[in-house]
């Protein structure tokens, strides 16, 4: 049996979530991807910009182990919004995807299971916070494809 590579782990998870939310991402009508379902509800390109600018923060965080400044929730949607088209979000997921990799190629497997006070409301360990950005691009690619069902695309696009 094989030893199992933390780094590689992480970044092949990285990799392939990142892929399936962007084929999510231009499942959805062109004229739908900055559109808030029902009125409500976030519009697919925020989705997006939110996951890349998750993976920015803790990218960050890995590189430094300080909790990186947080934006206003004023600056914050300024910035998300800014990702207006499929290209530029998607830019930044591929952008932030890469620093993240980086960050994980750089950082000691020594230090994985330390436990820290990132400030995401709890306790984690470093691998942890290495892994939360694939988990959140998980999470919002599943409201990618039910927001592909609203507008009666019921296709698997990955």
């Amino acid at each position: 049996m094989s030893e199992l590579d933390p780094k590689a782990h992480l970044k092949g998870m990285l990799a392939r979530v990142k892929g399936l939310v962007a084929n999510d991402l231009n499942a959805i009508p062109v004229e739908k991807r900055n559109v808030s379902p029902g009125g409500a509800g976030r519009t697919p390109l925020n989705i997006v910009a939110e996951c890349a600018h998750v993976n920015q923060r803790c990218s960050q965080y890995l590189k430094t182990l300080v909790p990186p400044d947080r934006l206003s929730p004023e600056e914050r949607e300024a910035h998300l919004n800014s990702f207006d088209t499929a290209e530029k979000a998607l830019a930044y997921l591929e952008e932030t995807a890469a620093e993240l990799a980086e960050a994980i190629d750089g950082f000691d497997d020594a230090k994985w299971g330390e436990t820290t006070e990132f400030p995401f409301g709890r306790p984690m360990t470093l691998f942890g916070i290495a892994e939360l950005p694939s988990v959140h691009l998980m999470y919002h690619d599943g409201q990618l494809n039910y927001i592909q069902t609203l507008y009666d695309d019921t296709e698997v696009h990955w």
